[in-house]
C-alpha cells in the first residue's frame, strides 16, 4: 500500500504544499488512506494557492474553520477555527470510531466563523471542507450543531469561497444561492465517491 506521507507531510508533520501533478501519480485510495491516519480532508497544491492569490488579490482575507491552518499559512492569511476537536468530549468520539482528531496549528486563532469574520472584517472569507450549521426547520440537510452558518458568513463579507466535494458538500443550504462553481483538476482530496472536488464563490447581493 502506499504511504503518501513522505510525500504530502514535512518535518514537524504539517501539511505540505505540492505540484497537482505530483498527487496525479497517486491513487483515491493512497488519498483516503493519508486523509484518515492524519486527520485532513482537503489537499494543497501549488495550483490551488496560487488560484486563491489571484482571487484575494490587495483584499483582506481569512480563513475559518482552518484546522492544520496550511492553506492560510500558505496565503500569508490569518487562520481561524473554534478548535472543537481539542475538547474532550469531541476526543472520546473520535477515538471511538478509531480516527484522529484534527492537530490544529499553533498559528490558528480560537475563533468561531462569526466571531472571527467580526474581529478582522475580512473582504474574502476562505473555507475549506467546513461543516455547515445544521438547521432544526431542515433536518435532511445534515450539517451539525456547532458548524458553520454560511448565509450569515456570505451576508458578511464580499466573497465567499468555499473548497470541497460536491457529493460530500452536496446538502449544504447555500447552493440556493448564486454563486459560480468551478472543477479543476488540479484539486485534490480524500473523496473517493468519484465525484469532483470543486470551488465554489458566493458575493454579497
Amino acid at each position: 500500500q502506499e504511504d503518501l506521507t513522505p510525500l504530502l507531510l514535512d518535518g514537524q508533520n504539517r501539511l505540505r504544499v505540492v505540484a497537482a501533478n505530483d498527487l496525479a501519480q497517486t491513487t483515491a485510495q493512497a488519498r483516503l488512506r493519508f486523509g484518515v491516519l492524519h486527520g485532513i480532508y482537503g489537499l494543497l497544491t501549488h495550483e490551488l494557492v496560487d488560484w486563491l492569490r489571484g482571487f484575494i488579490g490587495e483584499r483582506s482575507a481569512i480563513e475559518i474553520g482552518a484546522g492544520h491552518g496550511q492553506l492560510a499559512a500558505a496565503l500569508g492569511i490569518t487562520a481561524t477555527d473554534n478548535r472543537q476537536q481539542e475538547e474532550p468530549a469531541v476526543r472520546a468520539h473520535y477515538a471511538a470510531l478509531g480516527q484522529p482528531t484534527v492537530r490544529y496549528g499553533n498559528h490558528v486563532q480560537k475563533l468561531d466563523a462569526m466571531a472571527a469574520v467580526a474581529q478582522y472584517r475580512p473582504q474574502v472569507v476562505i473555507a475549506s471542507w467546513v461543516t455547515h450549521l445544521f438547521q432544526p426547520e431542515r433536518p435532511g440537510l445534515g450539517g451539525s450543531t456547532s458548524g458553520v452558518d454560511e448565509e450569515a458568513v456570505i451576508r458578511a463579507c464580499d466573497a465567499y469561497v468555499l473548497i470541497g466535494n460536491t457529493h460530500v458538500h452536496r446538502n449544504k443550504s447555500i447552493w440556493s444561492l448564486p454563486h459560480e462553481l468551478i472543477t479543476p483538476d488540479w484539486l485534490y482530496s480524500r473523496a473517493v465517491n468519484g465525484s469532483p472536488d470543486f470551488i465554489a464563490v458566493w458575493r454579497r447581493s
